[in-house]
């Protein structure tokens, strides 16, 4: 890809992770039925295992997350790519390749757990 539309999908990423962090902390917030207050429902982890799965079982909040995942790791991936050929002078054909290699694993393994969190793979 050219510069030019690398750096127009870092944009479009940056805006796409404010988006969706903002899905993400409405959903955490405000759509889980509270018992006593936020923090006794959705944020107090009571040493127990597993104790904040309740939570994570929303869809939206699955969406959120994995819309979190996706643009975070475009955005992380191509920023260090940028600041690699920044520093170097010009773009390396195997450092691009090791971030991509990087970013999709980080996609897949977040994929896995946003999935196994969700009771949608086992």
């Amino acid at each position: 890809m050219r510069e030019r539309n690398l750096m127009l999908l870092h944009y479009i990423t940056g805006l796409g992770i404010l988006l969706f962090g903002a899905i993400h902390v409405w959903t955490l917030f405000f759509t889980y039925p509270l018992q006593e207050t936020i923090w006794e429902t959705t944020l107090r982890f009571d040493s127990l295992p597993y104790a904040v799965l309740p939570v994570y079982r929303n869809i939206l909040f699955a969406a959120s997350l994995f819309g979190l995942l996706l643009c975070t790791t475009i955005h992380a991936m191509n920023g260090i790519r940028a600041v690699i050929a920044e520093l170097i002078g010009a773009r390396i054909r195997w450092v691009e390749a090791v971030l991509v290699a990087v970013g999709v694993f980080l996609v897949v393994y977040g994929t896995r757990t946003i999935l196994i969190a969700n009771n949608l793979l086992v």
